[in-house]
């Protein structure tokens, strides 16, 4: 913008704003760093709304939550290790076995 009106340019130069201290400003920020600091999380506060019992009843919940899907992930992981061992195992077994009864398969396993 080339354009410009210098009375404008004056008064915008010339203008000064000087807002008033709020009253207990200070004050006021620390209360709420200090309500910030004992609130309870916010999954917490949902959960103890959805179950009608007061929040501070639930600032356990969210670490015990984390700890079970833990608890749950390591279950199931460990679990389906073993499954798959155990096919691995059957299907080894399996092919041993049908190499012990069937003659073209004891056959296969030797080269003369």
């Amino acid at each position: 913008m080339t354009d410009q009106d210098p009375s404008l340019s004056r008064v915008l130069q010339s203008w000064r704003h000087d807002p008033r201290a709020a009253p207990r400003f200070n004050a006021g920020v620390w209360a709420r760093i200090e309500a910030a600091r004992t609130a309870p999380w916010s999954s917490a506060a949902i959960i103890a709304r959805w179950c009608g019992v007061p929040a501070q009843h639930f600032r356990w919940a969210l670490p015990l939550g984390a700890s079970l899907v833990l608890l749950l992930a390591a279950t199931v992981g460990a679990g389906a290790g073993y499954l798959q061992t155990v096919r691995g195992r059957n299907d080894r077994m399996a092919a041993a076995y049908v190499q012990a009864i069937d003659p073209v398969q004891m056959t296969a396993g030797h080269h003369h």
